[in-house]
């Protein structure tokens, strides 16, 4: 009785010890199938104080739920290697921001709560599966044409 305890005791060690091999840890998921990202951005500043924003999406662009713009104004010197902290965020469905019904092009024109000659920018997209993590774009500077010179910035939108 107690040889057969220790056999059946042993096996279980045994399978535990050769079930371990191999990878280790939670299995992560693969992402890329269901997944957009952006290409091409730019943002225009119009006279009246209006941004408009547009671009293109990459990947799975059909995937794409809202997106989130976020605006700093820049008040004195523009300064590059700072911490972006966003003073007006704008959400907007992506359903409501595509140029064409089949088309991975969207524009959305927003009216910013602080009025400035010059922003920071990035957009935040959020996919329709919500495991899958936001897209978030690089940072982007707006502004007047006179704030560009002013700032000694080469020309819009860099």
């Amino acid at each position: 009785m107690f040889r057969t305890f220790c056999s059946a005791v042993l096996s279980l060690l045994a399978f535990a010890a050769l079930s371990a091999c191999g990878l280790k840890g939670a299995p992560h998921p693969d992402f890329s199938r269901d997944a957009f990202g952006f290409g091409q951005l730019s943002a225009v500043l119009a006279v009246d104080g209006a941004v408009t924003v547009s671009g293109d999406l990459t990947g799975q662009f059909q995937n794409a739920d809202y997106f989130v713009l976020q605006m700093q104004p820049v008040e004195g010197e523009l300064c590059t290697g700072c911490p972006f902290v966003p003073q007006d965020q704008y959400r907007f469905d992506a359903s409501d921001a595509w140029e064409s019904e089949n088309g991975s092009k969207f524009s959305v024109v927003y009216l910013p709560i602080f009025p400035a000659q010059l922003y920071r920018w990035r957009i935040v997209g959020h996919n329709v599966y919500s495991g899958i993590p936001a897209v978030v774009s690089d940072i982007a500077v707006v502004g007047t044409e006179s704030a560009f010179i002013e700032q000694g910035l080469p020309a819009q939108g860099r």
